[in-house]
């Protein structure tokens, strides 16, 4: 029989990080240590548990049967570790445990966010609580909450994922932009056709559809692809792309003549924000907190309950 200590603990939350991030390499800035100290550490967890828990070397990272069962287990364990250190939190009244986030990026500029705010508010309730933020798409988003890896989300979701509780928050206007050497930049909103627009090229969000916002009134002529917002400003400000962005996030370069929004009173689109968290799970009371600090943000009207 295996006695759990603190040290297997330890070695079970490496163990968990390493699998999360698909190998040994991709977790050392996670983990914040050298790919021979988690080696090492692998190794002990095998030889304390006396299994053979992954293949790791050339020809990849991947677990064995028994990595899997143990994995399982890990992520189990871990969670109720975590859940009991919440509780204590919870009857002396503190917050504690961890809170981990995950939102889409560049909502920064988003004065509707209220995500500072929020925070604010947890962190104004003491204890010692650990906060993670992930910035990642809205499908990862959604896959994290589900598989219990973060516990609250925030972005614009379409599918509405059965096993998720969403909770509206507010709207982001989207438009269409491009940079300030593009051919388009100096003609006038009623010159600029919709022929004119297919020709262009166009950068495209790979987790986004902004073709289905805008119905099928524009086919655009996709010739990039990138996952996060910053990519799309930087194609639009080369002059040779163009693309969609949030107005807020825009702003900046509109008011430096480097960019402005094309026809915006037509080809603009909105971008309904929630929040996702697990459905049927007893949230903590530092989800709780967070939650009710981003929906006191919200008219009296639009206010839900997890």
């Amino acid at each position: 029989m295996i006695k759990m200590t603190d040290v297997d603990l330890r070695l079970l939350r490496i163990f968990k990080t390493v699998t999360d991030c698909r190998g040994l390499s991709a977790a050392e800035s996670a983990l914040n240590m050298n790919l021979s100290t988690i080696s090492s550490h692998m190794t002990d967890l095998e030889r304390r548990l006396g299994l053979r828990l992954c293949e790791r070397g050339r020809r990849g990272f991947h677990l064995t049967d028994e990595g899997h069962s143990v994995y399982q287990a890990a992520d189990s364990l871990l969670n109720t570790v975590e859940q009991f250190r919440a509780d204590i939190g919870a009857i002396r009244h503190e917050l504690s445990g961890e809170l981990a986030i995950g939102v889409v990026d560049n909502t920064i500029t988003d004065v509707h966010a209220h995500i500072a705010e929020a925070i604010v508010a947890v962190k104004q309730k003491g204890g010692d609580l650990h906060l993670k933020m992930e910035i990642k798409s809205p499908n990862e988003i959604e896959a994290a909450v589900l598989e219990r890896k973060i516990h609250v989300g925030i972005g614009p979701f379409r599918a509405m994922h059965p096993g998720l509780s969403y909770l509206p928050l507010h709207t982001e206007s989207l438009c269409l932009y491009c940079g300030h050497s593009h051919e388009l930049f100096k003609l006038a909103s009623n010159d600029i056709s919709t022929a004119d627009l297919k020709k262009m090229d166009y950068v495209s969000r790979g987790y986004m559809r902004e073709s289905r916002e805008m119905g099928d009134a524009i086919s655009f002529k996709v010739a990039a692809t990138v996952y996060h917002m910053e990519a799309v400003a930087t194609l639009i400000l080369s002059g040779k792309f163009i693309g969609y962005l949030p107005e807020h996030y825009a702003s900046q370069w509109v008011k430096q003549g480097l960019m402005r929004a094309i026809n915006p009173a037509v080809l603009s689109h909105r971008a309904e924000f929630s929040l996702a968290v697990l459905k049927g799970r007893e949230h903590t009371m530092a989800v709780r907190v967070f939650v009710g600090a981003l929906q006191s943000a919200l008219p009296p009207d639009r206010r839900t309950s997890i």
